[in-house]
């Protein structure tokens, strides 16, 4: 090819690249302009989430348990906080924990984890109008921070029913990884607000600014408001809670008055360290009040509680709801269980044709009987000198061990395993866990136990699993014996306790208990509904269900009931009262007077046709008929007339059981 034809070639080739850089060019510059225009645009524009007002939490009655409120809050914006290296950063943070009152290294903290987040944190949820005004006035000094309105949770009624609402924190990492939750928010840590976190968060608004360079505020470009959580309306009363926790609180002072005043239950095992009370409707399993004494204020949350007082606090497990997560072994209030059994099963305290609840079993206050290797056991009643002639129902209302154990014995002696047995070995345990023992019931509340009924698999399993939880050895009538009073290894939650008590009562229907009722928006409509919900029927004939009733009724009118001189001073509306009392051994003394017993009282009102059952657990508080049973009379006198006797609730003088 000739010199003049390659340079033609070559003219034409740069021709064509010409031609397509021109072409291009002008796609960008005029085709495509817009859409560049566009994205060029939106790098000048922030988008900043606002927070969404926190779904209120009202008792049955509508009022207010948890609510928000507006307030203006110190915001810290990573990207225009001063750098680390800035010459100007410490002293940002000195006038900044001068203005608001943060210790500096916490500030210096906020700020890094600002910047290290590159996002907006809160450095104070609600600042004074003159904190607000200064940081206005003067925000050149305190670059990155801004005012900005925030709803503030709060929860008027303090301490009062502070387990059933719980509070709000920081999200943890599990919280962080679900979707919608952003490190900047709060979340339900405890109690309902854990619970229903999900119905009360709401979502957030946005806001857009266009900024420059420097990241300056030019205009809002656009704005959408933040929606509102759902409300929750609880079953809870709160003149009832109000009531609770008053008895509770004069329960557990006199407690530690008969045994010493000053007494910490942090360092001696001796003093009586907390009450727990549960009201529950024996028709729908509805809570009607709950509460663990001492307890919290949830206010100390919305600002962050301090490690000093959270190590106080916690030192008592003070933010343990232990209605349903204390584990107590519930005495001779378990004894009703073993009272249903032998009337469905006709299995009594005496052998062979005497088998007939309306036989007499004399009680002497001593009971021998051997084990299956033949070593003699002799078990002593929880009076020495025994009841005298007992049947199934005085039995029940002196709440003679004795009896009871007759029957744990002849179910183990007449156990399907041996020669000629025809009762499963585990009946006792069959029945209680029908009433719902041995498992969580299923309340709307976090962190419930599940308590314990002993058997044979479980002792076994712990023998290997668990060496020196239990006892060397076999599983044999004396652990038997130990489970139909309520001792041993056998534990149950408060709320547990009342909800077998309310199957017992009102003819064999386990609710599950609730505390919500219902889920609704901010214009009142109901979103969700929490209906009571059966979770179980036990087949109980209505005698049985009379007897019962009869009974528990003479626990606290009848001439032997171990709750008589408890309720001889209760007034108008004690005939509608029935009860049991237990009294559940926690130290074992060298003498009676040094041991150290955990009381407990089942109360049902009215008993000829229940509505409420009242669970009271004073821990180490000493026996039921004379703690525990006081302490229940303020709340059974409300439940019945609407009025108490305010008194201050002693320590009685009558039956220890």
């Amino acid at each position: 090819m000739s010199t003049g034809a390659r340079l033609a070639v070559l003219g034409v080739l740069f021709l064509a690249l010409f031609s397509v850089l021109t072409l291009r060019l002008w796609t960008v510059q005029v085709t495509a302009s817009t859409e560049y225009q566009i994205l060029a645009e939106n790098n000048q524009v922030r988008v900043v989430e606002t927070p969404a007002p926190r779904g209120e939490i009202r008792d049955r009655q509508g009022r207010l348990m948890a609510g928000t409120q507006p307030a203006l809050a110190a915001v810290l914006d990573g990207a225009l906080v001063p750098d680390e290296d800035d010459p100007d950063e410490p002293d940002f943070i000195q006038r900044l924990s001068a203005l608001t009152g943060i210790a500096a290294d916490e500030v210096r903290h906020a700020v890094a984890d600002a910047r290290t987040r590159a996002d907006r944190i809160t450095l104070v949820e609600e600042l004074s109008d003159e904190q607000a005004l200064r940081l206005v006035e003067y925000e050149e000094d305190f670059p990155g921070v801004s005012v900005l309105p925030q709803p503030v949770r709060i929860y008027p009624e303090a301490v009062l029913g502070g387990h059933l609402v719980g509070y709000i924190g920081d999200p943890n990492e599990d919280d962080i990884a679900k979707p919608g939750i952003s490190p900047t928010d709060r979340v339900g840590r405890a109690g309902v607000e854990r619970q229903y976190d999900d119905d009360l968060r709401g979502t957030p608004g946005i806001i857009k600014y266009r900024i420059d360079a420097q990241q300056n505020v030019l205009e809002v470009v656009g704005e959408q408001p933040p929606e509102a959580g759902d409300n929750l309306i609880l079953t809870v009363d709160l003149d009832v809670q109000r009531i609770l926790e008053d008895s509770l609180m004069k329960g557990l002072r006199a407690a530690r008055d008969d045994y010493q005043a000053d007494c910490d239950p942090a360092t001696d095992p001796r003093c009586p360290v907390r009450a727990v009370g549960v009201v529950l409707d024996a028709t729908d399993g509805a809570v009607v009040a709950m509460s663990s004494v001492p307890g919290y204020d949830p206010n100390l949350f919305v600002d962050g509680v301090s490690q000093r007082e959270w190590d106080r606090l916690s030192e008592l497990a003070v933010f343990n709801n232990f209605a349903i997560q204390g584990e107590y072994a519930p005495a001779s209030t378990f004894k009703s269980v073993a009272y249903v059994l032998a009337l469905e099963e006709r299995i009594y305290a005496l052998e062979g044709e005497a088998q007939v609840n309306d036989a007499t079993y004399f009680c002497d206050g001593q009971l021998e009987f051997r084990f299956t290797d033949g070593s003699p056991q002799v078990l002593n009643d929880w009076t020495s000198t025994g009841h005298g002639d007992v049947d199934l129902h005085t039995g029940l209302q002196t709440s003679c061990d004795l009896y009871f154990w007759q029957i744990a014995l002849n179910i183990w002696t007449n156990r399907s395993s041996t020669e000629g047995g025809t009762i499963a070995e585990d009946l006792l345990q069959q029945w209680a866990r029908r009433f719902g023992f041995d498992e969580p019931t299923g309340v709307d509340l976090p962190f419930e136990q599940g308590g314990l009924i002993p058997d044979r698999e479980w002792f076994e399993r712990a023998q290997v699993e668990s060496p020196g939880l239990v006892r060397d050895g076999p599983w044999t009538g004396g652990d038997v014996l130990n489970a139909v009073i309520g001792q041993g290894s056998v534990l149950v939650t408060p709320l547990q306790l009342a909800n077998a008590y309310a199957a017992m009562v009102n003819g064999g229907t386990l609710w599950q208990p609730r505390v919500v009722d219902a889920v609704v928006d901010e214009a009142g409509e109901v979103v969700r509904q929490i209906a009571p919900e059966a979770i179980g029927h036990i087949d109980l004939s209505p005698q049985s269900v009379a007897f019962l009733r009869q009974d528990l009724h003479q626990v606290i009118n009848g001439p032997t009931g171990t709750a008589r001189s408890a309720f001889a001073d209760f007034g108008e509306g004690v005939d509608l009262v029935g009860g049991k009392t237990g009294t559940a051994e926690v130290i074992k003394g060298e003498t009676a007077e040094e041991d150290v017993d955990t009381a407990v009282f089942t109360g049902v009102v009215p008993i000829d046709d229940p509505r409420y059952v009242v669970v009271i657990v004073i821990e180490r508080g000493g026996s039921g008929g004379q703690i525990a049973a006081p302490t229940a009379i303020p709340v059974l006198q409300y439940l019945l007339t609407g009025t108490t006797t305010g008194s201050e609730i002693e320590v009685g003088s009558g039956e220890t059981d």
